[in-house]
């Protein structure tokens, strides 16, 4: 466990899933966090009257025949498969036909997890500013997933998301620790199994001014996987951990994330989630900046696993 991983945003070819694998090997990387999500676009479909035909119509015997080369790189290249992002949003505001359509696609992301061996999927919760409505939409959200992650074995994922209003941040959905345990724990109680965990993103966190030891200290079992990347605290940058720096200082406090993963004996992977300053990088610097990113990795594994 304590694999390095990266998002697959930014460097992943549809075309060529030998060569983007070989890629990232020689970057360092250990395992990917695979941007499914990216097969289908919920911005299409919220501008649609009625849904538009999708990659996830087809039947999963076909999808899974579609993924197969990118299983094969995967394996070819000794890289396993972290964590999936799953299309976001899931929860359409009073558009409950696209609601059920998004789920469908998520339970074929599940059923290709599954097919790749990735253990984790992650399906962000849906905000609200009634936080008695939000926690509403997700139980019954979360709720029609049950069935699909039981039979699947992997582990669906909540996810802390900032929440803005009028240009402001303000409270999100599963930025307490209390929120991600009555969200992890009630959820596993009702399928009946672990089939509920937690993903924690630090740059979200950052800019909600979350105690990152704090936080992490509080979840224990229940965290399932990272989205790590830096930030200025109050904008979701994306970009590669040290490299927001002020006069006063680190804008992210990595200490404190590195113990608190240390202090709950965190072995999942370690996952960043850096697409934005692949976007923007000169290309020729890309390779550069993913081995900086995954010798950042190495750093973290080595701090966590250091004895007291």
């Amino acid at each position: 466990m304590l694999k390095i991983s990266v998002q697959s945003a930014g460097w992943y070819k549809k075309e060529d899933p030998d060569g983007s694998f070989a890629f990232i090997k020689q970057c360092g990387f250990e395992a990917v966090d695979f941007n499914i999500d990216h097969y289908l676009s919920v911005k299409t479909l919220v501008k649609s009257e009625t849904a538009p035909a999708s990659f996830f119509d087809q039947p999963i015997e076909d999808i899974l025949a579609f993924f197969t080369p990118l299983k094969e790189a995967a394996e070819k290249h000794g890289i396993s498969f972290a964590q999936m992002h799953a299309p976001a949003p899931v929860w359409i505001e009073n558009r409950l036909e696209l609601t059920d359509y998004i789920l469908m696609a998520v339970e074929k992301c599940l059923e290709v997890c599954r097919f790749v061996g990735c253990p984790a999927l992650v399906v962000h919760p849906d905000r609200q500013r009634d936080k008695d409505l939000e926690w509403q939409n997700n139980i019954e959200m979360y709720r029609k997933l049950i069935p699909a992650a039981v039979r699947t074995g992997v582990k669906v994922c909540l996810e802390n998301l900032p929440t803005h209003f009028n240009g402001r941040l303000t409270d999100g959905v599963c930025n307490s620790a209390e929120e991600v345990c009555r969200y992890i724990d009630t959820l596993n109680a009702e399928a009946d199994c672990d089939a509920f965990g937690y993903c924690f993103d630090v740059g979200h966190a950052n800019m909600m001014g979350c105690n990152l030891y704090d936080h992490l200290s509080k979840l224990g079992p229940r965290l399932t996987c990272l989205h790590t990347h830096d930030n200025n605290g109050t904008s979701d940058w994306h970009t590669a951990p040290y490299t927001c720096v002020a006069p006063a200082g680190l804008q992210t406090d990595w200490d404190g994330f590195i113990l608190g993963l240390r202090r709950i004996n965190y072995r999942g992977d370690l996952n960043f989630e850096t697409f934005r300053i692949m976007r923007h990088l000169p290309k020729p610097l890309h390779e550069k900046m993913l081995c900086y990113i995954a010798e950042v990795g190495r750093y973290f594994r080595d701090r966590i696993l250091a004895q007291e």
